[in-house]
């Protein structure tokens, strides 16, 4: 009464606002004295990690070890409008709105230390907290020391920048067509269950996602939200369930509502593709939401495949499984 099933699925999901509305982000970069680089942005980081990988576009592009990058985000009081934590949007926008501060302000210490260096600012390169000539890293310029030529001379040592989402058609809704999305995260999640038919218990074996994410900034958050998903998804799939009887709500707790903890998910493999082609920072995508997408669906199908019958409405319960199993059974 053991049945092992297998289920894929694949999607593709854009990531970022309907872009025929105006969509932006704004983000301010900025060198201490000290060489130390601050970032300013209004992201609300709900768990995604967006706060980190701003501060990993930052250190990139200027060239400081990330333990020296600071961020203050969230509080509207010091920080630019970001726009919120949805359609899967954050790094894309204020990302691309980091980067662009940070390469402002790259440009204005690469055109300075150029003068103290006495060489065109496109042979100058940044790390490890120097701007150094590129074919000669022996001539140098420490980063604090020329922050401080900047801030004696009245050289702007940060810069505020706004990204502004591409426009894309507005939709034809007689006909229902329109390139209205900026772009499209690809991927695909593959499952491997055990159903019990006789009690409808249904046993996560392997799950494995598979996501083309463009650039992975962070790869250890990208990660995250894969497994996330996965286990996310297989609530959705199997167990979660808003039920609502004569107006009243019978699953308003975590005792009715059922959620998968930790022994029901198992471990997900995440596969992370990177091929540069994306709208965000460096090519980046979008993974927030995308990486859900699949999993349900790949879940269903490994039902199916199990049992030998289709269950078409979600949650796929106990209940489901075992009425079906017994219907297939009737017609064997």
């Amino acid at each position: 009464h053991i049945k092992i099933g297998r289920g894929v699925a694949t999607y593709m999901q854009s990531y970022g606002r309907i872009t025929w509305m105006h969509d932006t982000s704004e983000a301010w970069v900025g060198v201490e004295l000290d060489g130390s680089v601050v970032v300013r942005s209004g992201v609300p980081d709900i768990g995604g990690g967006q706060i980190s990988s701003l501060c990993q576009i930052a250190a990139e592009v200027l060239g400081v070890p990330l333990e020296q990058v600071r961020i203050y985000h969230t509080d509207s009081a010091v920080t630019p409008l970001s726009g919120t934590t949805t359609a899967t949007r954050q790094l894309y926008m204020s990302g691309n709105a980091v980067l662009t501060s940070a390469t402002e302000v790259r440009q204005t210490f690469l055109d300075r230390a150029s003068m103290h260096l006495e060489v065109p600012p496109d042979q100058l390169d940044m790390a490890e907290s120097m701007v150094f000539v590129r074919d000669d890293p022996s001539q140098f310029i420490e980063l604090n020391k020329l922050a401080a030529v900047c801030a004696a001379e009245g050289i702007p040592r940060g810069k505020l920048a706004m990204f502004r989402a591409p426009f894309r058609d507005k939709p034809d809704f007689m006909n229902l067509q329109a390139n209205i999305f900026p772009d499209y995260t690809f991927g695909a999640h593959a499952v491997e269950i055990a159903v019990d038919t006789e009690t409808g218990e249904v046993t996560m074996l392997k799950s494995v996602g598979a996501h083309d994410v463009g650039r992975a900034i962070n790869p250890h958050a990208v990660a995250g939200q894969i497994e996330g998903s996965a286990a996310m998804g297989m609530g959705y799939a199997l167990t979660e369930n808003v039920i609502y009887q004569d107006g009243v709500l019978k699953t308003p707790t975590l005792a009715e509502y059922l959620m998968p903890t930790a022994e029901d998910t198992g471990e997900t493999q995440a596969i992370i593709l990177e091929s540069g082609t994306g709208l965000g920072p460096f090519g980046a995508k979008g993974i927030g939401e995308p990486s859900l997408s699949p999993v349900a669906p790949a879940i269903a199908n490994a039902v199916a495949d199990a049992i030998h019958v289709r269950i078409r409405d979600l949650p796929i319960t106990a209940e489901k499984i075992v009425m079906a199993s017994a219907e297939n059974e009737i017609t064997d």
